[in-house]
């Protein structure tokens, strides 16, 4: 009969489990790290960062554009009683929310000319309930055309250069409204006569984004202080950019 031996090892191992059993059992399983405490969060306003706009229905904004015509007409006849020439283009710029409000608004573009009613027709804008876009945030952007009456006759058109010396005495009133905000400025000018000068008579000018639309008002009040030259015997519009 052979006669196994028992390895060394495992005879090693066997008196060290006997000895632990005498103790009081295995020796208990080591610590695992304690894991890092969770962010909590906020109960307040989410931090919304969207790289990509959502999408928004076009046929129910061409229906909201159509409710806000009669606002936006109210504007215009409102600013004919001001200046009965009053006319020109304007191309609006609208972000709309999640929620179907608008966000913020301003004209990309208009030759209309006149502060008091390109205002007018932007609050008519925000002031009405808009789709609500999907996946995010949406843009809105309308051209609109605005006709005087067909029996007031329109001002002479003015080349730029007319206003080139008026603008260089107004450049640092200019300057300090534009306040670090970059891109082109434009602005439309009616000017009347006054005697042998001329006066400007109504302002209205486009930002280059929205940063510069909390600038708008104070280069208006800037423009209307410009000693201009006499258009001659009747207004005259000139569109220029700052």
């Amino acid at each position: 009969m052979r006669h196994h031996r028992t390895p060394v090892g495992c005879l090693y191992v066997a008196l060290c489990a006997i000895a632990l059993s005498a103790c009081g059992g295995a020796p208990p399983p080591p610590a695992e790290p304690t894991p890092e405490p969770a962010l909590r969060k906020s109960r307040g306003p989410k931090m919304q960062m969207q790289s990509e706009l959502g999408s928004i229905d076009q046929a129910e904004v061409e229906k909201v554009l159509q409710k806000a015509q009669g606002k936006l007409q109210e504007c215009h006849k409102r600013g004919l009683k001001h200046t009965d020439y009053l006319a020109g283009d304007v191309k609006i710029f609208l972000r709309i929310s999640e929620q179907g409000r608008v966000k913020y608004a301003y004209l990309e573009e208009s030759t209309l000319g006149d502060r008091d009613t390109e205002r007018c027709m932007l609050a008519a804008l925000e002031a009405q309930a808009w789709p609500a876009p999907e996946g995010g945030e949406a843009e809105v952007r309308k051209g609109l055309g605005f006709d005087a009456p067909g029996d007031v006759r329109a001002p002479t058109s003015w080349p730029s250069d007319k206003i080139v010396q008026a603008l260089g005495k107004a450049e640092d009133e200019l300057h300090k409204c534009r306040h670090g905000v970059s891109g082109t400025f434009k602005a439309t000018v009616y000017v009347e006569p006054d005697g042998k000068h001329g006066k400007v008579h109504a302002v209205g000018v486009t930002p280059p984004n929205k940063d510069g639309s909390d600038k708008v008002d104070c280069m208006v009040r800037a423009l209307k202080s410009m000693k201009v030259p006499s258009p001659g015997s009747y207004a005259a519009k000139v569109t220029f950019s700052l």
